[in-house]
């Protein structure tokens, strides 16, 4: 049955007397709508005041969706019964396993130690394992939770100012049940809420006042008090997701030093005690607060600006957060979606979507396109980017739309963990209110503007995530009736241009093909003896496009170029040409660069040219090498791991090294460190068994 969107009502019928919560804001936070307290209550089977005890991804039988699996220890019942009060199983959408990832807008993720009041209902989802059995109403609006520190509670759309009886009181009044107390909760015991002394500490500035989150942008707070070492100290923020409601917590490794006067702590995106699974919340714009070893706090007169947030991915261990890049998954260099039929079938959503497409491609260089309609419209694990339209209530209740982040792992030559984005679905109720345009959305018909919608989650798409910041498509919130098509540049522009330009314009090691910077779908350098190097590209639908530029490398590296040449561009699509005759010999990278409208450059990522010929052998330059790194030039006929081994003229084994290479000619730098002055012989071996081995000279 399609889900219509609930009007906001008032939290609790005019006879359950006292307002125990502040009012919903009219706004949707992102897609979400709010869900009445009372019908919330009607339709969780069981509501129990609980704390999470753990959290654990899985597949699905199908191998094609991750969820998480967390027990709940049971502090006391509201609705229903329930047996186990130490391990009553809940699951939740979106999960990480291995090197797998995948994290859903506007759903709920939860991480050991939360606690609060859940309504649950049963695990609607087929392929789980035994056990599996309830999840929360709602999604992320099926939990508020407890923060046993200041003593209140909070939920996406309402924030609760005691923990108290008469909090526990108002919901048994929805849910018809006396609350039936299990086990005392220790952390809502009065001895073990800690004093909060407000007067030692001070703060005097902090700068900068605007600057971005999850990029390692540094906040440097200036005051007095903070103690001479952090301690148990810590610097919130408030939380973008929310609109400020509630606070997050900067993370562990963000400090970088915190003295009596002076604190420097990075800006986060994935705040400290978020999920495993999301990583937690981003900084949003507002006051900031020290909060001091011996529980002094302080909160800043000023509001810092967070301008744009990135999306940042945790490694399986905790230890690793990191921005994540997109590679090339179509033949065009970039990423392309499917419509689901029953989108397709909607020509005004389709043509409402495709705009925000443009829109994010003409403004900040993002290669997408839009391809055949995908056969089903089922979002899943199954290397599809799909857009589609929900089936009745595939989407959790008042939730009109949300993006799934599929991410994985892998291993760059260096040992760093590398996190890239390997498919995009999105998905939007049918039985939303939605204009689809082009005609603007009218706010008291309840309208909701769906291109507004569709820029906002290809946001999302891009790896940008919610900032308070009105004016933004990123913000956090948009009322019915809004329309808000156009990016802001200062913002949005400036968040996706940093995500392409630091990550996925380039080759990060592991992970596939860097993304070509629209409107580019091909590029491509060949030496051929007499002509010397042929650099091809072609372009389609030009636009965010002032001309090329094309450079060569001084040397076998990519650490100094030369331009040979700027090429005008001819749109809105072409095939393009230049040759350079002058081609030295031996090994040379070529790169292509964009010039912008407003200056910047894109780098394509360089293409290795050998006067040697695309059959090329391994080879080693300069041999004899003279310092730590030897070069070696290795084609690869596909994706895979190749061993090295170093050995002396005795034949003793020195050293191993595997490295991950892309098919194509790839320049190999091995280490030679400690070392000494000699002949040595390196072998190697690939994934297929295929072995080779040249000798080399190490002055």
């Amino acid at each position: 049955m399609s889900r219509r969107l609930v009007p906001a009502l008032a939290l609790l019928a005019a006879s359950a007397g006292a307002s125990w919560a502040q009012a919903p804001a009219p706004e949707l936070h992102c897609l979400m709508a709010p869900v009445e307290p009372a019908q919330r209550a009607r339709q969780a089977a069981l509501v129990v005041e609980a704390q999470v005890l753990d959290a654990q991804g899985f597949w699905n039988a199908g191998h094609t969706r991750l969820f998480t699996r967390h027990r709940l220890r049971v502090f006391s019942l509201l609705k229903g019964q329930v047996a186990d009060t130490t391990g009553l199983m809940l699951v939740t959408e979106g999960g990480r396993l291995g090197l797998d990832q995948q994290v859903l807008t506007n759903t709920l993720a939860l991480a050991p130690g939360q606690q609060g009041v859940f309504f649950l209902t049963p695990a609607p989802w087929p392929g789980l394992p035994a056990g599996a059995a309830y999840t929360p109403y709602a999604s992320q609006q099926g939990f508020i939770e407890f923060n046993t520190t200041e003593r209140i509670a909070t939920e996406p759309f309402r924030t609760y100012p005691a923990l108290d009886a008469a909090f526990f009181k108002e919901i048994t009044s929805l849910t018809g049940q006396p609350r039936q107390l299990l086990h005392a909760n220790p952390a809502l015991a009065p001895a073990t809420i800690p004093v909060r002394r407000t007067t030692a500490a001070t703060i005097s500035s902090f700068s900068p006042q605007r600057l971005p989150a999850g990029a390692g942008a540094v906040l440097t707070i200036v005051g007095d008090g903070f103690g001479s070492s952090r301690g148990t100290g810590f610097v919130d923020f408030r939380n973008a997701d929310d609109g400020g409601s509630t606070r997050v917590k900067a993370r562990e490794a963000d400090y970088l030093s915190w003295t009596n006067n002076r604190i420097e702590v990075r800006v986060p995106s994935a705040a400290s005690g978020g999920s495993p699974i999301s990583g937690g919340h981003p900084a949003g714009s507002g006051t900031v607060r020290v909060t001091t070893a011996d529980q002094s706090v302080v909160e800043s007169a000023g509001a810092v600006t967070i301008i744009y947030a990135l999306s940042n991915v945790e490694s399986t261990d905790g230890t690793l957060l990191q921005r994540p890049n997109h590679i090339a998954l179509n033949a065009s260099g970039g990423i392309s979606f499917r419509f689901g039929p029953n989108f397709t079938a909607n020509a005004a959503a389709s043509a409402a979507w495709q705009r925000a497409l443009a829109t994010w491609r003409c403004q900040t260089g993002m290669n997408w396109d839009v391809a055949a309609t995908n056969a089903t419209n089922a979002i899943a694990d199954d290397g599809q980017n799909v857009v589609a339209f929900d089936a009745g209530a595939e989407l959790p209740a008042l939730v009109l739309g949300r993006t799934t982040s599929y991410y994985r792992g892998c291993y760059a030559p260096s040992g760093e963990v590398v996190f890239w984005v390997k498919e995009i679905d999105m998905q939007f109720d049918d039985g939303a209110t939605f204009q689809f345009g082009p005609a603007f959305a009218i706010g008291v018909l309840g309208q909701i503007d769906f291109e507004t919608v569709a820029v906002h989650e290809l946001g999302h798409a891009q790896q940008l995530t919610h900032l308070i910041l009105p004016g933004a498509v990123m913000h956090y919130a948009v009322a019915r009736g809004q329309n808000t098509r156009a990016l802001n540049t200062n913002s949005d522009v400036a968040g996706g241009r940093q995500v392409l330009r630091v990550r996925s314009f380039r080759q990060l090691g592991c992970g596939g093909p860097a993304l070509l910077p629209a409107p580019l779908t091909s590029f491509a350098a060949q030496y051929a003896a007499g002509t010397g190097t042929t650099l091809t590209w072609a372009t389609r639908d030009e636009c965010f496009l002032s001309s090329f530029v094309v450079e060569r490398s001084l040397s076998g590296d990519t650490l100094a170029w030369t331009r040979l040449a700027t090429v005008a561009p001819r749109p809105p699509d072409a095939q393009y040409q230049y040759v350079d005759a002058q081609a030295p010999g031996g090994l040379h990278y070529y790169r292509l660069r964009l010039l912008r409208p407003d200056g910047s450059l894109d780098n394509v990522a360089p293409a290795l040219v050998t006067s040697e010929g695309a059959s090329a052998t391994a080879s080693i330059f300069p041999n004899p090498v003279t310092g730590d790194v030897l070069r070696l030039q290795y084609p690869t006929a596909a994706d895979g791991t190749v061993v090295f081994r170093i050995y002396d003229r005795l034949g003793r084994r020195l050293r191993t090294t595997s490295v991950a290479l892309t098919t194509g000619l790839n320049v190999v730098p091995l280490s030679l460190t400690n070392l000494i002055p000699g002949l040595y012989i390196l072998r190697w071996q690939d994934a297929q068994g295929r072995t080779g081995s040249r000798k080399f000279v190490r002055y």
